[in-house]
């Protein structure tokens, strides 16, 4: 690892480890009806929050340490800005907004196990996940193969922040970013490096809470954990700006409406509807097909 690279990655670090133990001088109100109605005052929980900023830091560093060799390797050159805007016909701009958009709920999920604010760690998370993704894109400004992306940057920040909005306008709630992916041979052979730059195998998909927007008299019948989900997938990529283009229409699953309660069971359901699961799928381009079950294409 280079030591200019070592050193700007542990201020991240550094920075990254004040922004979370920062939280430990916050304490938050949780309301709880117990028998005489009273307000139960919670604090934050030190020793979690130390589990999760060690998590953190070592995620971030063993992350690091890997695209320093898969991507970054031998390949130090003078900064530079890469206008990418017709790669992969833009499917790695989804993808950019869609992990950001995890990465950022996986800070906030750990905060709030660590008993920090919802509100709170939410922005936290959007911070990480947004400071994590801009020193990746600026790292690739240094890499004679790469160079800084502004829309892959664009995409980090706003897929951090999606989650922020959604708290703040719950309209936005109805409409959730999935994902679905099987290897293509490019990645077994080796062409491909890593599964994320494995796009012709890759679906993204937006999920809709269409029983939200289905009249009284109709929603009231209507399944709430069934969606409409739009997808987009790619395939024949040349590597110049070229292929072709694939849209879906498919059922989706709102796996956060299953029964049962509890943090841990929340975790998992909200994690999983991350995923889109296979359902009947209609394609509309570039030549109509129908499957009863479609998770992702096989190339």
């Amino acid at each position: 690892m280079e030591g200019r690279n070592f050193k700007i990655f542990l201020i991240l670090v550094f920075f990254s480890e004040w922004l979370l133990s920062s939280s430990n001088s916050f304490s938050f109100f949780v309301s709880a009806s117990d028998s005489n109605s009273q307000t139960v005052r919670s604090k934050v929980n030190y020793t979690r929050l130390a589990l999760v900023g060690v998590g953190t830091a070592g995620t971030m560093a063993v992350i690091h340490v890997y695209q320093q060799h898969a991507w970054w390797s031998g390949q130090r050159g003078p900064f530079h800005i890469v206008n990418d805007w017709d790669y992969a016909l833009n499917i790695d701009k989804v993808g950019h907004f869609y992990g950001a958009t995890l990465i950022s709920n996986l800070f906030s999920s750990s905060l709030q196990w660590a008993g920090v604010e919802k509100k709170r760690a939410m922005i936290y998370g959007a911070m990480l996940g947004s400071i994590f993704g801009l020193y990746v894109e600026f790292e690739d400004g240094f890499a004679t193969d790469w160079g800084f992306s502004p829309g892959d940057a664009m995409g980090n920040i706003l897929g951090a922040w999606y989650p922020v909005a959604q708290h703040y306008v719950p309209f936005l709630r109805n409409f959730n970013f999935k994902w679905s992916y099987i290897p293509t041979t490019q990645l077994k052979t080796g062409k491909k490096k890593i599964f994320i730059d494995d796009h012709e195998g890759q679906t993204m998909w937006l999920s809709i809470s269409i029983s939200n927007f289905l009249p009284e008299k109709i929603e009231k019948f209507y399944p709430d954990f069934l969606n409409i989900a739009i997808g987009y997938g790619v395939r024949d990529l040349d590597g110049l700006g070229g292929g072709k283009r694939e849209f879906y229409i498919a059922l989706d699953y709102n796996l956060e409406k299953l029964p049962g309660d509890g943090w841990f069971w929340n975790l998992i359901k909200k994690n999983l509807n991350y995923i889109h699961l296979p359902a009947p799928t209609l394609r509309l381009t570039p030549k109509v097909a129908f499957w009863g079950f479609f998770f992702s294409k096989k190339i």
